[in-house]
């Protein structure tokens, strides 16, 4: 009798230890580490809207490669996110609930523990840096009882800041690596979100010998259609290659202006509407006769990182060559849109 009467005070002492433990504990947390990321916003923010770009550099699905993911929504939205199931790191989804293109990212996360569900909430947070990206990662919550009782007994600082620490220097090098995809071309390619875009365009098939009057032909008539109609123009003068046939000398194209709003197309034009997608970028200066190979060095990085590209690639004439007659100064933004 005398040992279980000792047996009952030790429970009854451990008891109220935790009842105390949970009434004192924190009853919030918050968990930070920041770095500098040498790549500007627009490279590094695919990294943190992206659920499965996530998941390519994640402590966690580094510490157990066994991990089962099961996405779900459409990537890199409000809504997105996956489910995990792990023997490491037990079961539990994150769910993107805002987005702020190039500027922060926020997700709920939810772990299932024995007695119920956890919920925090992580971010990333993106500031310009003279030297690239200054990234911040975050995770925060409210504790319940269990909550408290836990914070009273771990720090969640150790508990996660490591992880973080990790990954962050794994997405250093990540992002390091694939901007070096293509280091002989002289070429800085980013991967960025495209919004999506609207053009009033002329569209055919063009001899390649012809592009330049193709364009000089149609991209004056659609700037002044666009006045015409009381548009505003969202960017400068575009073409969109959807072929490119080398060995014909042929390519299905448009000249195009993109505009903010809807207009009604005359006769021999078109609105050609683009969905939002995940892309690559490269801002070439020069002549127009040195985009063969910046187009050379976005197929390279293409396939070096095993994306696949989805027509129309997008030219951008950003300097008009009236107005800056050095064509050294003359810049055009490529896009191509992947999957």
């Amino acid at each position: 009798m005398k040992v279980l009467k000792i047996i009952l005070i030790v429970i009854g002492v451990l008891l109220l230890i935790g009842i105390v433990m949970g009434l004192t504990g924190p009853k919030t947390y918050m968990v930070e580490r920041t770095t500098v990321i040498a790549a500007s916003p627009d490279v590094v923010w695919p990294y943190t809207s992206s659920m499965k770009a996530f998941n390519e550099w994640s402590p966690w699905i580094k510490a157990d490669t066994a991990t089962v993911v099961e996405y779900f929504g459409t990537e890199g939205t409000v809504g997105s996110g996956y489910k995990w199931k792990s023997k490491k790191n037990g079961k539990g989804e994150q769910t993107i609930i805002a987005l702020e293109p190039g500027r922060s990212s926020r997700a709920q996360l939810k772990f299932f523990m024995p007695w119920g569900p956890m919920e925090s909430e992580s971010y990333f947070n993106l500031e310009p840096d003279p030297a690239g990206t200054k990234l911040t990662w975050g995770i925060k919550g409210e504790n319940d009882f269990m909550g408290r009782m836990m914070g009273a007994m771990m720090s969640m600082e150790k508990a996660v800041g490591s992880h973080f620490e990790e990954g962050l220097a794994d997405l250093q090098s990540m992002v390091a690596e694939r901007s070096a995809a293509v280091p002989a071309s002289g070429h800085r390619i980013g991967a960025v979100d495209y919004p999506g875009g609207k053009f009033l365009a002329v569209r055919g098939d063009v001899r390649m010998s012809d592009i330049t009057s193709f364009y000089g032909k149609n991209l004056p008539a659609l700037m002044t259609e666009v006045q015409k109609a009381g548009g505003q123009m969202d960017g400068m003068p575009t073409g969109l290659y959807y072929t490119w046939d080398q060995a014909a000398g042929m390519t299905n194209m448009a000249a195009a202006i993109p505009i903010k709003s809807d207009i009604n197309a005359p006769a021999g034009m078109e609105i050609i509407t683009l969905g939002p997608s995940r892309s690559l970028v490269l801002k070439y200066m020069g002549g127009y006769n040195g985009l063969e190979q910046a187009h050379l060095a976005m197929d390279d990085y293409t396939k070096a990182n095993n994306l696949e590209n989805q027509p129309p690639v997008i030219e951008e004439y950003i300097t008009d060559p009236g107005s800056e007659p050095d064509s050294n100064k003359w810049v055009t933004k490529i896009t191509y849109l992947v999957k």
